[in-house]
């Protein structure tokens, strides 16, 4: 008779089963590229397609020229295999050739009507197409086929809910907790996520209630529950799910961070660092840095942003948003505690993370205006950073104005032309460009800028002030400006996300 295995043995066994697996599989790609026109199984095939489909963006990947070759060569010694075909499906798919796809699997369906591969890829491309009811009724098809298939009533759950189909959802939901499942915790962050959409929290929670039914001890719904409740201003309902969820389990991030939102206590972040794990540490510690941030104590909050941010780069995650903003937030510590070169390194630094987010070149224009008080800093880090993400139209604008504030107004025209070839038909860049017009005996064409501009006119109107206001005072742009709006008036036009506080070009 065998002894009894425990579930930490259970979980060494599947994580060196893993690793073998793994480890062949890579010794299949490495294979593969030294001599791709070798015979193989059609099982070493697929292992190694899946292999690049799962390596890093598999969106990327569909374009990767070893993913194809891979995928070509199986076709050419497995020719009939269904399993290759979906491949090749989904390759088209991914490359947004939606109608090659469809037509491969409409095909297979017809050989295979019960291949789960050729369902799921259907229900993707009527999904993609706006074909709700279709998609839905070949995931649903696939439940027939196995009743179990747990990530498949996920996506029928997350699909209904994005869609404002709840009622659907929830009898999807209820079907979906009763199999047991290692990704429960999964599935309440999406339906999480997926109620953000929604108008009415409450369903939310009937969501959650249902879920702890079946689940009672669950510190994960308590938590999401005590979310939903302060999301709804029930205070008290909240506090009381959290102490749930602490009660169940004294590790839980969500729970602490949601009982200091209600509380404002800073005991209970201390009491969190003091039980959550390592690797939820950072999420208090932002908290608490966020904390006396607010208070302007900067030199408290800036050794927790710093632990933070030791965490995220030391464990090598691959949280670029967290890594991004907690530097934002430790070089606004910093620039307020008149450490300007520390501030600049982290600003840097964000930018190389995520390049195409205002946030960072709107604080080192600050930091240059206000604490380093240094045009030529300023212009040598700018023209660097344009020349460095040239597809980026932040840096541009920031330096645009800093070039009309300056009146070079030839400088204005030269780098316009040159960015222009990068950010092309960009208003953006053409509303300095028509001050520098208007500026340099050109108002012709500056007026012509102007009019060609399909932009909104009160909008076209403010950026013009932020510019140059004088120019607001010349008879003919406020004829066309006027004009402009009486048009768009006509068109009843309204932009939703306009706001005109919101700038990424400030005089300097």
């Amino acid at each position: 008779m065998f002894p009894c295995l425990t579930n930490d043995l259970y979980a060494v066994m599947d994580d060196r089963r893993f690793e073998k697996t793994n480890k062949r599989t890579k010794r299949l790609v490495l294979d593969f590229e030294k001599n791709p026109g070798v015979y193989r199984d059609l099982d070493d095939f697929l292992d190694i397609i899946d292999f690049y489909l799962g390596t890093d963006d598999p969106f990327l990947f569909a374009h990767d020229s070893k993913l194809c070759q891979a995928v070509s060569v199986a076709e050419s010694i497995y020719p009939d295999s269904t399993d290759i075909k979906v491949q090749r499906a989904h390759i088209y798919f991914m490359q947004g050739n939606t109608d090659s796809a469809k037509n491969i699997l409409t095909y297979l369906e017809q050989v295979e009507p019960d291949h789960v591969g050729v369902l799921l890829g259907l229900a993707d491309c009527c999904l993609v197409s706006n074909r709700l009811e279709k998609g839905l009724a070949y995931l649903k098809r696939i439940i027939e086929i196995d009743p179990n298939d747990i990530e498949i009533y996920d996506l029928i759950i997350h699909q209904c809910l994005v869609n404002c189909k709840v009622e659907e959802a929830f009898q999807y939901f209820k079907k979906r907790i009763a199999l047991k499942s290692d990704d429960d915790d999964e599935l309440l962050g999406c339906v999480n996520d997926d109620f953000l959409n929604l108008p009415k929290l409450y369903e939310a929670i009937r969501f959650y209630e249902a879920f702890l039914e079946k689940n009672p001890y669950s510190s994960s719904a308590w938590a999401y529950m005590a979310m939903a409740h302060y999301d709804l201003e029930h205070d008290d309902e909240a506090l009381e799910d959290c102490e749930y969820a602490l009660a169940i389990n004294a590790q839980c991030t969500a729970a602490y961070l949601t009982k200091f939102q209600i509380t404002n206590d800073r005991k209970v972040l201390y009491e969190a660092l003091n039980n959550v794990q390592e690797k939820e540490q950072y999420h208090i510690n932002v908290q608490l840095g966020e904390s006396y941030f607010r208070k302007h104590q900067y030199s408290v909050a800036a050794p927790y942003y710093r632990s933070a941010l030791k965490y995220l780069d030391e464990s090598h995650s691959d949280d670029d948003y967290n890594k991004y903003l907690t530097r934002n937030k430790l070089a606004n510590c910093y620039m307020r505690m008149s450490d300007p070169v520390s501030a600049e390194k982290l600003l840097v630094e964000s930018v190389a993370i995520s390049p195409y987010n205002p946030l960072s070149y709107n604080d080192l224009e600050i930091l240059y205006k206000y604490e380093f008080r240094d045009a030529e800093r300023f212009e040598q880090m700018f023209t660097f950073l344009i020349k460095k993400f040239p597809n980026c139209i932040y840096p541009c604008l920031i330096y645009l104005g800093f070039l009309v504030q300056q009146k070079r107004f030839d400088d204005v025209v030269a780098v316009v032309s040159e960015v222009e070839k990068n950010l092309p038909d960009n208003d953006d860049l053409y509303i300095p460009l028509s001050v520098a017009y208007f500026n340099t005996n050109r108002k012709n064409e500056a007026l012509l800028l102007l009019n060609n501009m399909d932009i909104d006119p009160t909008f076209l109107e403010d950026m013009l002030r932020k510019y140059d206001n004088e120019m607001l005072l010349d008879n003919d742009v406020m004829d066309l400006l006027l004009q402009k709006r009486d048009e768009s008036d006509t068109d009843n036009f309204f932009d939703d996300n306009y706001d005109p506080n919101n700038s990424y070009t400030k005089p300097f």
